[in-house]
């Protein structure tokens, strides 16, 4: 009888203790949730401060220093390399203004024999059958140059000569050409030859 009470009294004991338990139980594992939330909460929002910093101090630093770039090497621009300037000569203008008058493009009458210069003395090697180089010869820049001289002192009376050519003022060069190729013959007792064109020397324009 008493043993039957007894056993009878722990089933009611450990029935009614078993909803306390669980409770008790649950109780504890949300508290252990909460605390394990809270701490990994409080982590994350330190790594999140900690990044924050991080990027606001580079930040002042780019502010601070210019970016530089270790894959783009800086440009640097070449230096220039400069001509030397031609010098202006007396000589050169007298070249020019006689290339000019006869035709052959000099450009303008600066004294600088540039390659403008040089292109008309082609030009006019070329049309007196001589050599293109567009370096005159000392007899070439004096027939060029006494020819221009002759052509300006002779005033009207070259308009007349220049018509009865027939490369008009560029035919006066050959005209005069051989005129003094005929004066040098008689002077030494020879006929001219038209075809002749003697070169004394050269000088580097």
């Amino acid at each position: 009888m008493l043993s039957t009470k007894l056993t009878a009294a722990v089933v009611a004991a450990s029935i009614a203790l078993i909803p306390a338990t669980r409770v008790a139980a649950d109780g504890r594992d949300f508290l252990a949730g909460a605390v394990l939330g809270g701490i990994a909460g409080a982590v994350i929002q330190k790594e999140v401060r900690k990044q924050r910093v991080q990027r606001a101090q580079i930040q002042r630093q780019r502010a601070r220093t210019p970016q530089t770039y270790a894959a783009q090497p800086r440009y640097v621009a070449p230096k220039k390399s400069y001509r030397p300037s031609i010098p202006a000569t007396t000589e050169g203008r007298e070249i020019q203004s006689s290339l000019n008058y006869f035709g052959f493009d000099a450009g303008s009458v600066d004294g600088r024999v540039g390659p403008s210069t040089r292109r008309a003395i082609s030009d006019y090697q070329r049309y007196m059958g001589y050599d293109s180089t567009g370096t005159l010869t000392t007899f070439q820049q004096r027939l060029l140059t006494s020819s221009y001289l002759r052509a300006e002192a002779a005033g009207d009376s070259t308009l007349g000569t220049i018509a009865g050519l027939p490369d008009g003022t560029k035919g006066l060069l050959k005209l005069y050409r051989e005129e003094l190729a005929s004066g040098a013959a008689q002077q030494r007792g020879l006929r001219p030859d038209p075809t002749s064109a003697p070169v004394i020397g050269a000088i580097d324009l």
